[in-house]
């Protein structure tokens, strides 16, 4: 029987007392950070772009990892 495969995603959006930056933070946990400014917080274009940039190398990091799994086990 063919197993089935969950796909979850979880976004925060928190208050932080760190500096905006225009980089990109990955975690030792693996997760994808990026700090923004209080005046792009406000914006609904700001914050769209900041999550999809944060997003698309935490997908496929997360497919790399599936993938590479995937391969051990044949």
């Amino acid at each position: 029987m063919a197993k089935n495969y969950k796909i979850k995603v979880n976004v925060e959006i928190i208050e932080s007392d760190q500096e905006a930056e225009d980089d990109l933070i990955q975690t030792e946990a693996g997760q994808f950070e990026l700090v923004i400014s209080e005046e792009q917080a406000f914006s609904i274009d700001a914050c769209e772009q900041a999550l999809l940039r944060t997003n698309y190398p935490a997908l496929r990091a997360a497919l790399v990892n599936h993938l590479t799994a995937l391969s051990k086990k044949k």
